[in-house]
């Protein structure tokens, strides 16, 4: 199998992390093709480490869009597309969206590359996110089925076939979804240690990052009780209590607001199915 990848990294004001990641993709003992780097209207040295990287690195490409004073949208997916529209899809074998904030062994690519060769069906894969915690590298602990939004890899037909990626909160979900839907498996590998900088949904601040969690999976279509269950768990987690507190309001707002859901009832069906087998002790992605 070719190992031609891609990888895309929406970024804004990672100027502390930034260099880490730089690092991590170039010393890669199989490099990406190309390295797209949408710079989301930083105010920081991340444009100036970008360009700096251009410079050295002809695979690697910066994009600056956005208004420097105007807000972010949580995790970068609205200007995603910027980066993947320079993409000739039929060009790779498979497609990395990454953020800016993580690091990684030289051999990640080569070896999570393996892990797709041993199984065609394997659909988005990654490693697992690691956070620093009193001196210790401790896993941030999510089902195997999920892929995390931080660091992804799709087999780029797979990628083609669920219809990319959505812009909204849940992206990282929904893909994931649809892919197993359609036959495709997708899976995190825990031997593939990836350092997360910064703990996830916290660039906003912890609990504004669990209000955006909530939203997410009110976007998703939660089943209800799965997303009560989620939050009671999340309650004996630090921020103790006020964590799953936000993140049910959030899942709850998205009710009371009548925000928009998925588009896709079958794929809300298809969520609710899995959560509630998991909760029942059945058969399930959910695990």
């Amino acid at each position: 199998m070719n190992f031609r990848y891609a990888i895309v990294t929406p970024v804004k004001n990672e100027e502390n992390h930034l260099e880490g990641m730089i690092a991590s993709v170039v010393h890669q003992t199989i490099p990406p093709k190309r390295w797209i780097i949408v710079d989301d209207g930083s105010t920081d040295r991340t444009g100036e480490l970008i360009r700096e990287a251009e410079s050295r690195w002809d695979w690697i490409t910066g994009v600056t869009i956005g208004d420097t004073c105007a807000p972010r949208k949580p995790g970068g997916e609205a200007v995603l597309h910027h980066g993947l529209r320079m993409l000739n899809l039929p060009d790779f074998d498979f497609l990395a969206r990454m953020d800016g904030d993580i690091s990684f062994e030289p051999d990640y690519f080569d070896r999570l590359f393996r892990e797709f060769e041993k199984d065609p069906r394997l659909g988005i894969a990654c490693g697992a996110c690691f956070g620093w915690r009193k001196g210790k590298l401790i896993e941030e602990k999510n089902p195997r089925f999920h892929t995390r939004g931080a660091l992804k890899t799709y087999r780029v037909r797979c990628y083609q076939e669920i219809g990319g990626l959505e812009k909204e909160l849940g992206w990282d979900t929904v893909d994931e979804i649809r892919a197993n839907m359609l036959g495709w498996q997708t899976r995190s590998f825990p031997e593939l240690k990836v350092v997360h900088h910064r703990p996830t949904q916290t660039a906003s601040g912890g609990l504004h990052g669990k209000i955006n969690t909530g939203i997410a999976n009110y976007f998703v279509g939660y089943h209800p009780l799965f997303m009560l269950a989620r939050a009671c768990r999340n309650m004996v987690r630090r921020p103790y209590l006020l964590g799953g507190l936000w993140m049910l309001y959030g899942y709850l707002s998205g009710y009371m607001k009548s925000l928009p859901q998925i588009p896709d009832p079958e794929l809300i069906r298809y969520v609710r199915k899995q959560q509630w087998n998991r909760l029942t002790g059945r058969t399930t992605i959910w695990k």
